[in-house]
């Protein structure tokens, strides 16, 4: 028995660690839902305070110095990231402007043409800075996933690079995987393939038996491992519930396990082709 499988046949008795699995998705579901109605209840009263603590000097001071800090307030509440938020902060700076700062003072009415002009452009320029704001906060969100992603296949080519154990790639790409698209479980098997599952293929897209829907997502798929033109074995992904991870999370999904065909390919004998079936699977849980 070669090295690299008795290595792995070593880690067929071990079973994996769970110590590690991904945070439940109903949690992350809730912190989301709540982080939204908290945003939401910011741009509705947030407005509402400033408009009001703007009544004591509303006489002495012009009502566009306080348009521009109901802006700013907008802006503000545009950094949580929220569209539905900035949508709210808008429509509540501009209703508290007139109520409070406009004459006739604590009406729903504009008196002055000057004001209603400043009411408008308050509510269109505080949505555009709130979208913006909106907009660099995902942008930088998305560049910390890249980051992340990319961390993941440094990660994975470190290993191989350094030599380490085929055991020790296949468990650190499975955790990486479980992090990378947020499974609630991550297995890597050897046995024969089960046909109820999707397949990610190489291009990122999931097929399977069936078409998924809305109300019944693909819930598993297996992502093969690949060494010169042999299926060599495959993680099996237990998706979390909700929507499926996006293509770009899926082709690097797609690489790391490159990275483990590598890792085969590396420790097998140079004189003969791997056997991929060793006598159990290895289970390997993140």
């Amino acid at each position: 028995m070669g090295s690299w499988q008795g290595n792995l046949f070593e880690a067929c008795r071990e079973p994996g660690s769970s110590a590690g699995r991904a945070p439940n998705d109903k949690v992350r579901q809730m912190t989301s839902r709540a982080r939204t109605g908290l945003a939401v209840a910011l741009g509705a009263l947030g407005p509402l305070a400033l408009a009001a603590a703007w009544i004591p000097i509303r006489i002495r001071l012009p009502n566009t110095d306080l348009a521009l800090i109901l802006v700013l307030g907008v802006v503000a509440v545009g950094a949580w990231g929220r569209r539905s938020a900035v949508v709210t902060a808008a429509v509540s700076a501009s209703l508290w402007f007139e109520f409070f700062d406009t004459k006739p003072f604590e009406r729903l009415a504009i008196a002055r043409q000057p004001d209603l002009e400043t009411t408008v452009v308050l509510a269109v320029v505080s949505f555009v800075a709130g979208e913006m704001a909106v907009w660099i906060v995902r942008q930088r969100a998305r560049r910390i996933v890249e980051s992340a992603e990319m961390g993941s296949l440094r990660e994975a080519a470190g290993l191989l690079a350094m030599g380490e154990e085929l055991v020790m790639v296949i468990q650190s790409v499975a955790g990486e995987l479980s992090r990378l698209l947020g499974l609630a479980d991550c297995t890597f098997e050897t046995e024969d393939p089960d046909p109820a599952r999707a397949t990610l293929r190489r291009d990122g897209t999931l097929v399977g038996a069936r078409q998924p829907t809305e109300a019944a997502p693909i819930s598993s798929a297996e992502l093969p491992v690949w060494g010169q033109g042999e299926r060599l074995g495959y993680y099996v992904l237990e998706f979390a519930p909700g929507p499926p991870p996006e293509r770009e999370r899926l082709l690097v999904a797609v690489t790391l396990a490159d990275q483990v065909g590598a890792a085969f390919m590396a420790q097998a004998p140079p004189t003969a082709p791997p056997d991929p079936t060793p006598p159990t699977s290895l289970r390997v849980v993140r």
